[in-house]
């Protein structure tokens, strides 16, 4: 079943902004590891039911900018438009090639797969693969992942949070076509809430929501709220 995997939060300094989350919030936060094929590097927050937070942010601005991973491009713009905050997020997927073959019969546009990988803080190296639904800019799509063997975890259990991951709520001016597009490029069941302003179905770990409204986007983690405005 498709999930949520994390939330990516752009930071000029990522190192500052997960402290301060952790010291508002009282949850555990880590160093992450650096992209050294994108020019960024990141820092952590594993939550409860599989998910974890990132903030991402940019080591070398020719790197980055030279990239043709749709991310990395979303983390550029948002630099350039002092967006610090909520950007994107990715969906968790155990067949990355099922839905590759989905968008080519569906004529889909999109980009990838995208291969990654970065050191982490003990000198292994965690892989995974993306897929990017082609975006305009008026609505977040969030990406598609696969990782390779467990995923990016914690390898200490006390760096572990138990606060869950609750919600992602996508802003739109069109529900209708957002709803479809949604349905369609995800292949989600039926929404488990409806109604004239929003739209909601159930992930593997929580929900994904299409509202009509101004914002961008916003996640919930049980209590705590990230909140991007356009």
């Amino acid at each position: 079943m498709i999930a949520f995997d994390h939330l990516v939060v752009f930071s000029n300094q990522p190192e500052q902004h997960k402290q301060l989350f952790s010291s508002l919030h009282g949850q555990v936060t880590v160093k992450g590891g650096e992209h050294e094929q994108w020019g960024t590097f990141n820092h952590l927050a594993f939550m409860g039911n599989k998910s974890y937070i990132e903030w991402i942010g940019v080591e070398d601005d020719d790197k980055a900018k030279e990239s043709t991973n749709p991310l990395i491009r979303q983390v550029i713009f948002a630099k350039e438009q002092s967006m610090e905050g909520p950007i994107q997020f990715g969906l968790r997927v155990e067949d990355l090639n099922a839905y590759i073959n989905h968008f080519d019969q569906e004529g889909i546009e999109y980009e990838g797969p995208f291969p990654g990988s970065r050191a982490q803080p003990d000198g292994t190296l965690l892989e995974w693969t993306m897929l990017f639904p082609k975006m305009n800019s008026h609505t977040v799509l969030p990406f598609l992942i696969q990782w390779d063997g467990e995923g990016n975890t914690a390898q200490d259990p006390s760096l572990m949070n138990s606060t869950e991951f609750d919600s992602v709520t996508i802003y739109t001016q069109n529900l209708e076509s957002t709803t479809n597009q949604m349905k369609g490029y995800y292949l989600l069941e039926e929404p488990s809430h409806s109604s004239e302003n929003e739209v909601e179905w159930s992930l593997g770990n929580g929900k994904l929501i299409v509202k009509k409204g101004d914002g961008l986007l916003k996640a919930n983690f049980d209590h705590i709220e990230f909140n991007q405005a356009r």
